[in-house]
């Protein structure tokens, strides 16, 4: 661990002017700083018809193929009057003839889950925005059919569709600024840590960003005092919006924090479900007889 501490450090610090004015110079080459606001009260209430949607997954049993995992989505509409849209599926290898990688796999069914639920979510309510918890890009790989869907019943509504991303994983700058450094491959949110004041987004000059030819227009946001940053997208023909679905996430994200707004972080939480939840939905559900043979694994069984 200290080996791998000291070849970070020695890497990063090898980096030619790798500080923060030299920094801020080469992004003014490739995009633009802009500050975010705080939203007024009577201008928070403009956002008051919106939907917050998050998935997760549990896995309960042993090795391949003997688990079960759900999956589930939940909306939370920003009406507390109205309550959350709540879908869920199940998986096992054991029913299932589909032949994809594990990984592979779940990242689909979990960005199926969450389709699913934005769009029950968009024919049960009357909304104006609807922000999902990550990236919407992964979407089109994930599921593009239903995400496609998605996209159609957002644009026949008029429903501006966002997507907030709490560790930009991109490798745009790095690739402009250090193009010609071997010593460590550098992701946007690594370069970017400390560089953006709070309050400040940037937006990368279309012509370097590779999202616009996929179909989305995207920012990365300092919210907090936390110095590291934040990503959101939104569909490149609802460009105009993303400047102020970025002020409410500004305004609904508490300074003293890591940046992450308020509704974002409350789906996180409740839509996932715990080892003694999924117990309890497995046992409640399956013959004992049936999880003891197929799905009781043999750690559980060591005292």
């Amino acid at each position: 661990m200290k080996e791998l501490n000291n070849k970070l450090g020695y890497d990063l610090s090898n980096i030619k002017n790798f500080n923060r004015d030299y920094l801020r110079d080469q992004l003014k080459c490739y995009g633009s700083f802009i500050n975010l606001r705080k939203l007024e009260r009577d201008e928070l209430e403009k956002f008051s018809k919106m939907a917050c949607i998050d998935g997760s997954v549990n896995r309960f049993g042993s090795s391949h193929p003997h688990y079960i995992d759900v999956y589930q989505g939940l909306a939370k509409v920003s009406k507390s009057s109205l309550a959350d849209v709540i879908l869920s599926d199940v998986y096992s290898p054991l029913t299932s003839n589909l032949s994809d990688d594990e990984e592979d796999l779940k990242k689909k069914l979990l960005a199926r889950i969450e389709i699913l639920t934005g769009l029950e979510t968009l024919k049960t309510y009357d909304l104006d925005y609807l922000l999902m918890d990550g990236n919407l890009i992964r979407y089109t790989i994930e599921d593009k059919e239903n995400f496609d869907k998605l996209i159609g019943l957002c644009l026949e509504k008029n429903v501006l569709l966002a997507g907030f991303i709490k560790e930009p994983k991109t490798n745009i700058l790095g690739e402009l600024i250090f193009k010609d450094s071997q010593e460590i491959k550098l992701y946007d949110k690594d370069i970017l840590y400390g560089i953006l004041n709070e309050g400040e987004g940037y937006i990368l000059d279309d012509s370097y960003n590779k999202k616009v030819d996929q179909g989305f227009s995207s920012m990365f946001l300092r919210m907090a005092s936390y110095p590291g940053v934040t990503g959101l997208e939104v569909l490149e023909g609802q460009r105009a919006n993303l400047y102020n679905i970025a002020n409410l996430c500004y305004s609904l994200t508490p300074q003293m924090s890591r940046g992450v707004p308020l509704i974002i972080d409350m789906v996180d939480k409740e839509v996932k479900i715990d080892d003694k939840l999924m117990r309890e939905i497995v046992l409640a559900y399956l013959d004992s007889d049936l999880v003891e043979r197929f799905f009781r694994s043999e750690r559980s069984m060591r005292r």
